[in-house]
């Protein structure tokens, strides 16, 4: 069933065996604020993100889909894995870069259920 987040349409589901999905690497600047929105930037819904603060004396803020952003430690790791993740804004530590690795599935045109349907005659 397709769902809206954050005004984008998406038809798939994280655990859809069917997804040839890809990697994504966007490496936040140290002090910076960044928000990534896989729709537009890879034309994609991200299905797993890893983000890593490579800053050892500071916190990093995150915030997934427009929720409350919380920090993440110094020298942290954050997962969150089969879900659809439309954005994730970053405020990296003043100190050193924050590195945000996803697997981005594209965004179909179609629905899980129509891709299995066959005609039977």
């Amino acid at each position: 069933m397709p769902s809206v987040i954050q005004g984008f349409l998406i038809t798939t589901k994280p655990k859809d065996v069917t997804l040839e999905s890809f990697p994504t690497v966007d490496n936040i600047a140290a002090g910076a604020t960044t928000t990534i929105v896989y729709p537009s930037l890879y034309k994609g819904v991200a299905i797993s993100v890893a983000i890593i603060n490579q800053d050892s004396a500071n916190t990093c803020s995150i915030s997934l889909n427009g929720s409350t952003a919380f920090n993440l430690s110094a020298s942290g790791q954050f997962n969150v894995n089969d879900q659809n993740i439309v954005s994730v804004k970053i405020t990296a530590g003043a100190a050193a870069i924050t590195n945000v690795v996803a697997q981005v599935a594209p965004t179909l045109l179609t629905t899980e259920r129509s891709r299995f349907a066959f005609e039977r005659g």
